[in-house]
């Protein structure tokens, strides 16, 4: 199992948490540039990839909560919730506000991916369907696979109403196992929820980021905190440090 831990890195200006799972497999993680007082913080993205020197590799994924998954050769743009790809030097990037970031990848396959798991998704079991697609396309058995979760919102601050919790219920028969009430308030643990479905169909957790963006919304934007203000990007490429 791969030992590979989060290092916070600083190039420039900017500040990325970055992560070696595996000799050619990089993880990129971008925090909250404090100092830029614009409010469309998607667009850092493109400066932040010319810092890692990603600009011409980029796949951005336009999410919609859906569980679309997309096998991508080719950089540009995708509407889906997840991509993955068996192809070096292409950089799959996903963004996020407090949803979960998964990354996957394969130590004995050239197989990596990333998905965009909200609670929509997940109810959906996003996760769950990343492994099923990989497996009938690709040949990669769940058992092959690890993941790694970055920063989300965390069972501390993830309130949600009825329908959430019906939504689980209506699919998912230990559902209650991811909930808490705490001053007569629901709280929904979006991570442990990936984590069982990726658990039980046999991928192994490599390091993850467990960081709650909204406590941590100095560090990461959060869009329950701060609703609209900014995006944080998630990015994962299998270099093939030869070319």
């Amino acid at each position: 199992m791969t030992d590979a831990d989060w290092e916070l890195i600083q190039r420039g200006s900017l500040r990325f948490y970055e992560m070696h799972p595996e000799k050619e497999i990089d993880v990129f993680l971008t925090t909250r540039n404090l100092a830029d007082g614009g409010t469309d913080h998607d667009l850092g993205l493109v400066k932040q990839v010319e810092t890692l020197g990603l600009e011409s590799n980029l796949v951005v994924m336009k999410q919609s909560h859906s569980t679309m998954i997309e096998r991508v050769c080719t950089p540009g743009g995708i509407e889906a919730d997840g991509c993955f790809t068996t192809e070096s030097n292409l950089a799959l990037s996903v963004r996020v506000a407090d949803c979960v970031p998964i990354f996957f990848w394969s130590a004995d396959s050239a197989l990596i991916g990333v998905v965009h798991a909200g609670w929509r998704g997940t109810v959906k079991k996003i996760a769950l369907r990343f492994t099923e697609k990989v497996e009938r396309e690709e040949g990669v058995e769940p058992h092959r696979l690890f993941y790694s979760l970055g920063p989300s919102i965390g069972l501390c601050c993830y309130n949600v109403g009825k329908e959430v919790l019906d939504a689980f219920s209506e699919t998912w028969p230990n559902a209650r196992d991811f909930f808490t009430r705490r001053r007569d308030m629901t709280y929904l643990d979006l991570r442990a929820a990936n984590r069982f479905l990726l658990n039980a169909a046999g991928a192994r957790e490599g390091t993850s980021l467990d960081l709650c963006t909204s406590c941590e919304r100095r560090r990461f934007y959060s869009h329950r905190s701060e609703p609209g203000k900014g995006r944080n990007w998630g990015i994962i490429i299998h270099e093939d440090r030869a070319s």
